[in-house]
């Protein structure tokens, strides 16, 4: 019985698409091969920013290095889809979007965290910084001379 509840719940999931569906994909395709390619661009520059910068930039370049491969690699399977009908390829084109924006995710849920640490760090040492900045070794007092 148990055997059959596994053959059973096996799903296949077809998708027919009329002429504003194919129009669709077809965008959804050309736009996440855009974006791809400028992240793929935009992570080369922060690569080689590591001569100024440092190496978190080098780290930042190879993730848009890599988030921009997902999307080029979804882009050319939705395109192979599309032109053959080709189920398999569609499911790995959502495939490589379900990484894509699985790891966006997650680098936002970390930069949302970094951020507001940097903001209670910047509360707790807030009173430093005022007394630094007041600091400044300069005497204000006016003195008359009569």
């Amino acid at each position: 019985m148990a055997e059959k509840r596994k053959t059973s719940t096996k799903n296949n999931l077809n998708y027919s698409l009329d002429e504003n569906g194919f129009l669709t994909m077809d965008k959804l395709s050309k736009w996440t091969k855009l974006v791809g390619i400028m992240n793929i661009i935009l992570g080369a520059i922060y690569c080689l920013t590591i001569f100024v910068f440092a190496i978190p930039t080098v780290i930042i370049g190879i993730i848009n290095i890599v988030l921009g491969t997902k999307l080029t690699v979804a882009s050319n399977h939705f395109q192979f889809a599309l032109e053959n009908k080709d189920a398999k390829s569609f499911g790995i084109a959502l495939d490589q979007l379900r990484q894509y924006f699985f790891i966006n995710g997650i680098l936002l849920i970390v930069t949302v965290a970094f951020i507001g640490l940097l903001i209670m760090l910047f509360s707790f040492f807030a009173g430093f910084f005022m007394d630094l900045i007041n600091e400044s070794g300069f005497d204000y007092s006016i003195i008359t001379t009569i």
